[in-house]
């Protein structure tokens, strides 16, 4: 067992129970608290809601803060690499600290100078560096403090918890605002309260025992210009990275024209205040909130793509019911609906894109990759901003409209390509490569189906794929843990036939049988399903029954099959189903599943004899015989005639 393998199988099996992670865990919730706590004070620097392009101002503010991780990102992500991942995020949490407790007194200096709106911008730009380094420094250390299994809840209880404090800070600090305007106190209490939480975030970081973290290899690196340069070259030469990270980008700059146009909706929609705009924006963050909780309870067994595509199909939807909100005027109720499902879709891509990275790029470069991430994502977030912020549109805020429209028709068309890319390379219908990504989410959500090992299955050439029958939801099983086959089973005529299961059925290519008196049609057709290739799944038992009972032998048909056929056969063991007699009731109740493929069963010996009934069962109990040995010892197994040899 490989020592990386050693020090993952000691951490917690409970996310709760990892104090390193409930440590970073609750030190990202107060920081992000920290990150939106003096948006409104500064939006009141500047004039606030008397201004008749309060859009720009907004746009200036997320300017300002995300413009340090375009020029130093890369550079963050290298010194992640390089440094103490933990120390960083210390330090970077002090400084932050340091800027915010300094405002009082930085930004009447910087009016003074004539500097304008620009005076809230600066200390912002210096807040954002900070938050720079801090960023691809927690997403590279995540992975050593979790199990590898644990990497979608870990992110997705992260991301849940930044919103939280988002939202708390929202409207926290908007009603800190509101009671400075009625003379209760300053605006100076948004920035002390700012920095507080900076440094409570430092302390609980300061408790991360990197003894009991993940052992993983790590380089050290030499140089500077040269190792930033390979994050790049590695993030071009890896597909699935680079359009993970444009995704991200996609989302990172409609992101920027949402949060910019808030404070206008607010004010044009119902005249909200200081409060109701920090309000609705933390409505956002309340939707990243669910969206993130979602994840963690479907996410480990939702498959990437899907989550995908429901996110910016979502995303998109619910910015163009944004728009129709705005136009109309239709209320506080529907324009709040409209924010929360804008943040839980983005959710599902936010995690996604994260957990990819985390999944798939070794230790030693994650810091670099994730630094390249932030770089290009909120590079999107900057120019949309600085388009909204940088050039004086009078009355911006009359474009909104048009703004939202713009974006929402985006991430449609995102949409459209993502789907596009997804199906490169795939040769079933649309409908079927949905039905079968949906097959893989209920087989490990709602049956927490577990492979054991690899899938043995070819990727190409006619293959039967035998296993023993537990009960109804054994099919889905086997086409939600087979990742790139869809399996077309021999199944029952009286269920072929019925409405919605027959349709499913046809779908997959299943073909029917009548199991009192099968006939010669239904070998034919089994044939012309393997000589086009196919993956035809069966049953050699033919039936399932109760576990206490004898476990029925196989049928001959399955060996008649393999001989006249000449497919590959993969023998597989399923385990763990719970039994019920109906086979449809098997599909809305809770199971256990342990699944195995085994190697590929040589017949080399029984070439010549296709038409030999006697070789045909032994086959058959050969083929049973390989697929009783994937299970464990104190599984239930087939009963299984001696097979006999000649000579």
């Amino acid at each position: 067992m490989s020592t990386s393998l050693q020090s993952q199988l000691r951490l917690p099996s409970l996310l709760i129970r990892n104090r390193n992670f409930v440590l970073i865990w609750a030190a990202y919730g107060i920081s992000a608290v920290g990150d939106h706590l003096s948006e409104m004070a500064l939006l009141k620097e500047r004039g606030g809601f008397d201004r008749t392009d309060i859009t720009r101002v907004q746009a200036l503010l997320s300017f300002g803060f995300f413009l340090p991780f375009v020029f130093i990102g890369p550079l963050a992500g290298w010194w992640a690499d390089r440094f103490n991942r933990k120390l960083t995020m210390i330090g970077a949490d002090l400084l932050r600290a340091g800027v915010m407790i300094s405002l009082p007194l930085t930004i009447p200096f910087l009016i003074g100078r004539g500097l304008g709106d620009y005076s809230i911008v600066l200390p912002l730009m210096l807040t954002g560096a900070f938050a720079a380094f801090f960023s691809p420094s927690r997403k590279a250390l995540l992975p050593s403090l979790v199990r590898n299994d644990q990497l979608v809840r870990a992110n997705a209880m992260i991301g849940a918890m930044g919103a939280i404090g988002a939202i708390f800070s929202g409207w926290l600090g908007g009603k800190l605002v509101d009671l400075a305007i009625a003379g209760h106190f300053g605006l100076v209490w948004n920035y002390r309260l700012d920095a507080l939480t900076f440094c409570l975030s430092a302390v609980l970081l300061v408790f991360l025992s990197m003894r009991t973290a993940r052992t993983l290899p790590r380089a050290r690196l030499t140089g500077v210009w040269t190792p930033i340069v390979e994050g790049f070259r590695y993030v071009r030469q890896h597909r699935r990275i680079l359009q993970m990270i444009l995704i991200g980008t996609i989302f990172w700059a409609s992101g920027g024209v949402l949060v910019s146009v808030v404070p206008a909706i607010v004010k044009e929609v119902f005249g909200g205040t200081f409060s109701d705009a920090g309000m609705y924006r933390g409505l956002i963050a309340a939707g990243l909130a669910l969206g993130a909780g979602l994840m963690t309870i479907f996410g480990p067994a939702l498959p990437t793509s899907l989550a995908v595509l429901f996110g910016l199909a979502g995303g998109g939807v619910w910015i163009l019911a944004l728009d129709a909100a705005f136009i109309f005027k239709l209320g506080r109720f529907f324009t709040a609906f409209c924010l929360v499902m804008i943040g839980t879709h983005g959710a599902a891509l936010l995690i996604s894109v994260t957990v990819i990275i985390q999944r798939f790029v070794p230790d030693s470069r994650r810091g670099r990759v994730f630094g390249v991430s932030d770089m290009a994502t909120t590079a999107a977030m900057v120019l949309a901003t600085g388009l909204l912020g940088l050039p004086h549109i009078p009355n911006l805020d009359l474009y909104i409209p048009f703004l939202l429209a713009f974006v929402g028709l985006g991430l449609l068309v995102a949409l459209y390509l993502a789907w596009r890319e997804y199906r490169r390379g795939e040769t079933v219908s649309p409908i079927l490569s949905i039905l079968h990504k949906l097959a893989r989410f209920y087989a490990h959500f709602w049956c927490r189906a577990r492979r054991d090992g690899i899938c043995t299955i070819p990727r190409r050439g006619p293959v039967i794929l035998a296993s023993n029958h537990t009960g109804g939801v054994d099919p889905i099983i086997i086409q939600g843990t087979t990742l790139h086959r869809i399996v077309g089973f021999v199944v029952a005529k009286e269920y072929y036939e019925r409405p919605l299961a027959g349709w499913f059925m046809r779908q997959a290519g299943c073909v029917p049988i009548n199991r009192e008196s099968p006939g010669k049609s239904f070998l034919l057709a089994c044939l012309k399903t393997l000589r086009a290739g196919g993956c035809l799944g069966i049953f050699p038992q033919g039936t399932f029954v109760s576990p206490e009972q004898e476990q029925p032998e196989a049928k001959y048909g399955v060996g008649v099959l393999a001989l006249r056929s000449g497919a590959t056969v993969i023998p597989c063991h399923i385990s763990g189903t719970t039994f019920r007699h109906n086979p449809f009731a098997a599909f809305f109740i809770r199971h256990k599943v342990r699944v195995k493929y085994g190697r590929p069963i040589d017949l080399t010996e029984f070439r010549g004899r296709e038409k030999d009934r006697d070789a045909a069962q032994q086959v058959s109990e050969l083929i049973m015989t390989r697929i009783n040995e994937l299970a464990l010892p104190d599984e239930p197994r087939t009963s299984v005639r001696p097979v006999f040899r000649e000579g």
